[in-house]
C-alpha cells in the first residue's frame, strides 16, 4: 500500500509539472478559456433561440458538465499516448513496480483541468444566461461531477488501451467525446433521441451522472438521485475493469512479441 501511494504521488507530481509547462498563462488566457466558454456559449445561444430561457439553462448545465468530461476522457488516453511517444513506455513495461497507481497519478492534472473547465464555464455564463440558478445547488452538485469524471475516465483509459499499438489514439478519443455530446443529453433531453440511440446513451458514462446533476441543480435532494449515481458508478467500474484488462493484454502482448515500443 505504501509503495502504491508513493507511485501515485510520483505520477501526480510529474503530471502537474508537465501541465504547468504546457499550459502557460498565455495559453490559458488566449486559448483554453475562450475555447470552452465560446463552445458552451454557441450551443447555449442555439438552445435559447430554439426553446427560450429554460432550454438555454438546460444546455448550459449540459455543456458545463461536458466541458469537464471531455478532458477527463482525453487525459487518461493521453497519458498512455504520451508514454508511448516519449519513449518511456518500455520502462513502464519492464519495471517490476505496479503501473496502475502511476498511471492514475499521471492523470491527476487532467482531472484538475476538467474541474477548472467546468468552473470557468459556469462562472462566466451563469450570471448572463441563468442568473436565477442557486449557487448552493451548484455546489451541492460538485461531488456528483467529481464522481462522473472518475467514471468517464475509465472510458478514456479504455480508449487509450485499445488504440495503443496504433497512431490514431487521439482521433478515437475525440470521436468518443463528440458521441457523448450528441447522445448524452447535453443540449437536448434524452427523450428527444430515437429509442436505439437512447439505449446507447444509457450504456455510456456521463449520461446518468448528468441527469443526477441536473436534478440536484434544480433542488432535488441526494436521496432522489442515488439510483442514477449508482448506475453511473456501475458503468465506471465496468469500463475501468475493461480498460485494465485491455491495457494488461497490450503490455503482455508487447512483452511476448518483443515489440515494447508498440509503434
Amino acid at each position: 500500500m505504501q509503495n502504491a501511494l508513493r507511485l501515485f504521488w510520483s505520477g501526480t507530481r510529474v503530471s502537474f509539472a508537465v501541465y504547468s509547462v504546457e499550459l502557460t498563462p498565455a495559453v490559458v488566457l488566449g486559448s483554453k478559456i475562450p475555447r470552452w466558454v465560446l463552445q458552451a456559449l454557441f450551443f447555449v445561444l442555439i438552445a435559447k433561440a430554439a426553446g427560450g430561457n429554460e432550454l438555454a439553462k438546460f444546455a448550459l448545465i449540459g455543456n458545463a458538465v461536458h466541458a469537464a468530461v471531455f478532458p477527463a476522457i482525453v487525459e487518461l488516453a493521453i497519458v498512455i499516448e504520451v508514454e508511448k511517444w516519449a519513449g518511456t513506455l518500455p520502462h513502464l513495461i519492464a519495471a517490476p513496480a505496479n503501473w496502475l497507481p502511476m498511471m492514475i497519478g499521471r492523470s491527476m492534472a487532467g482531472f484538475f483541468d476538467a474541474l477548472l473547465s467546468t468552473a470557468l464555464v459556469l462562472i462566466v455564463l451563469v450570471p448572463v444566461i441563468a442568473p436565477d440558478l442557486a449557487v448552493v445547488n451548484l455546489l451541492r452538485a460538485a461531488p456528483l461531477l467529481v464522481i462522473t469524471l472518475i467514471t468517464t475516465g475509465g472510458l478514456g483509459w479504455l480508449s487509450g488501451s485499445i488504440s495503443l499499438p496504433t497512431r490514431w489514439g487521439m482521433l478515437l478519443c475525440n470521436m468518443i467525446g463528440y458521441i457523448m455530446m450528441l447522445t448524452g443529453a447535453v443540449n437536448f433531453p434524452l427523450s428527444a433521441l430515437p429509442p436505439a440511440v437512447q439505449v446507447l446513451s444509457r450504456s455510456l458514462p456521463m449520461t446518468h451522472g448528468l441527469l443526477a446533476i441536473r436534478a440536484v441543480v434544480d433542488g432535488a435532494p441526494y436521496s432522489e438521485v442515488m439510483g442514477l449515481m449508482g448506475l453511473e458508478v456501475l458503468l465506471g467500474l465496468v469500463y475501468g475493469a475493461a480498460a485494465w484488462l485491455m491495457f494488461r493484454h497490450r503490455l503482455n502482448t508487447a512483452r511476448s512479441n518483443g515489440n515494447i515500443e508498440l509503434i
